[in-house]
């Protein structure tokens, strides 16, 4: 299963989702509905068997209908201490 990390480059936060045995597996988005609604793309797309909902388009951003419509976190966040080292490098 994917985690989702929150990052700081090129002084812009970014989010990207990374497996730990392939390493990052999407682009760098620059929020976290971009990140959610690539994922959820990603997730259409590798599931092998037939979609059971009878709408194709995905209401869970309005209303969690079911259980696995439970919104993405941030599993990692290292933007925080990237900060913390542009801060002492403005500061010096």
């Amino acid at each position: 299963m994917p985690k989702l990390i929150k990052d700081f480059r090129n002084y812009q936060f970014v989010y990207y989702w990374y497996e730990k045995d392939a390493g990052k597996v999407s682009p760098y988005f620059p929020t976290l509905n971009h990140a959610e609604d690539w994922f959820v793309q990603q997730q259409r797309v590798n599931y092998p068997g037939p979609e059971r909902r009878k709408s194709a388009c995905d209401k869970h951003h309005t209303t969690r209908r079911r259980a696995a419509d439970t919104a993405i976190k941030v599993d990692l966040d290292i933007s925080r201490e990237k900060i913390s080292e542009l801060k002492q490098l403005l500061i010096a």
